[in-house]
């Protein structure tokens, strides 16, 4: 009877052995089936659906998806195409002929780009001094007080950094609008330098006036 249970035990023991891969043994290691670029892996002959081969050409993997799709990259990348938002929004309504909601984030940042880009171009120059003392021709260089004022202020708070200031050659200069019993607009003009040129052809009856001057970055 004790041989027996000793024989028993004998047979048992062994079940409890792992075994473990060596350091370098890469041949014990398996790996997925290869193919040497997209044309031999659309020449695989019916192959399954959910089947994946590894494309030696770009280094991605492709998996089977069936007749209509067929073989489509296996990535996990989330390309902003392929983000979808929880709930489509219209970003963009005002500037659509027909309102469509956008439903991925590509979408979205197509959408709004067009928008943010137009309102970060447009912005006003700082108040600058205008003599209309007395009637007659004058020039006002709008670019020279623009980098004065932007490129030394009075007072910043702290570690802030300088202003950005444009090149003149990277704006466009407008008057949007200047009081006509002052001035006359019919005359007035801008040069691709921000050179204002202006007629005073009479004084302002409380002493004060009007030109509002607008840059917009080409």
């Amino acid at each position: 009877m004790e041989k027996k249970i000793i024989i028993v035990l004998l047979f048992i023991l062994p079940i409890g052995v792992y075994s473990q891969i060596g350091t370098g043994d890469a041949n014990a290691l398996m790996g997925l089936p290869s193919a040497t670029n997209l044309a031999e892996i659309n020449a695989i002959v019916s192959p399954q659906i959910g089947s994946v081969v590894y494309n030696l050409a770009d280094e991605k993997m492709y998996r089977y998806t069936g007749v209509t799709n067929g073989w489509q990259t296996a990535s996990d990348d989330q390309e902003d195409s392929e983000v979808n938002l929880t709930t489509p929004i219209d970003v963009d309504q005002a500037g659509e002929t027909t309102p469509t909601n956008e439903t991925t984030v590509q979408e979205v940042i197509q959408a709004i780009a067009p928008i943010t880009s137009a309102a970060a171009r447009v912005f006003y120059p700082p108040s600058i001094e205008v003599s209309v003392a007395t009637n007659g021709t004058f020039t006002l260089d709008l670019y020279a007080q623009y980098t004065a004022q932007f490129s030394s202020p009075t007072a910043s708070s702290p570690s802030a950094p300088s202003i950005p200031v444009y090149a003149a050659n990277e704006l466009y200069y407008y008057v949007t609008y200047a009081d006509p019993l002052v001035f006359n607009t019919g005359t007035m003009s801008i040069d691709a330098n921000g050179v204002l040129t202006y007629t005073v052809i009479d004084q302002p009856l409380d002493f004060n006036s009007l030109i509002n001057v607008v840059f917009v970055v080409k």
